[in-house]
C-alpha cells in the first residue's frame, strides 16, 4: 500500500510489522523514488520488503531544505539484512552501503545529534529562532 504524506511517501506490506531493526538508505531524487514507488509497492505486496519510505522534497513542506537530495529508506527486521539490500539491487537497480539502526537514527535526531543540530542551525539562521 502506498500512502503519500506531506513530507514522506510510505510503502507498506499488507501485514506490515512496524518492529524494525533499521534501514538501508539510498540517496537520489524524489522524482526517481516516486517513479519507483509502484515497483516498491509490488515488492511489499509480494512480501519481499516490509516497509519503505522516501522524502517527497516538496518545497512548501520540506523540513530539511538544506539537504538537496531525497532519501529512500528500506526497513529491515534483521540488522544489515543483506537479503533486502540484494532484492533492491536486483529489482530496482539501486545499491547502498549506508545502513542505520533505529537507535542510531533516533540518536542523530535528538538534541546534540548531528541531524538535530543541522536542522536547528538552519532554521535558527533562517528565522532568527528555532
Amino acid at each position: 500500500m502506498i500512502q503519500v504524506g506531506t513530507v514522506w511517501t510510505y510503502i507498506f506490506a499488507p501485514n506490515v510489522n512496524n518492529k524494525v531493526a533499521g534501514k538501508w538508505i539510498y540517496e537520489g531524487s524524489a522524482g526517481l523514488f516516486r517513479d519507483l514507488s509502484p515497483q516498491l509497492n509490488k515488492l511489499a505486496d509480494q512480501g519481499k520488503i516490509n516497509m519503505a519510505k522516501f522524502a517527497n522534497k516538496n518545497p512548501r513542506h520540506d523540513p530539511c531544505p538544506y539537504i538537496k537530495h531525497s532519501v529512500l529508506c528500506v526497513y529491515t527486521h534483521i540488522p544489515r539484512d543483506e537479503k533486502v539490500r540484494q532484492i533492491i539491487k536486483d529489482e530496482l537497480g539501486l545499491w547502498s552501503d549506508i545502513y542505520k539502526t533505529e537507535e542510531q537514527s533516533n540518536r542523530e535526531w535528538r538534541p546534540g545529534g548531528v541531524h538535530f543540530e543541522q536542522y536547528a542551525r538552519y532554521w535558527k539562521n533562517k528565522r532568527g529562532f528555532l
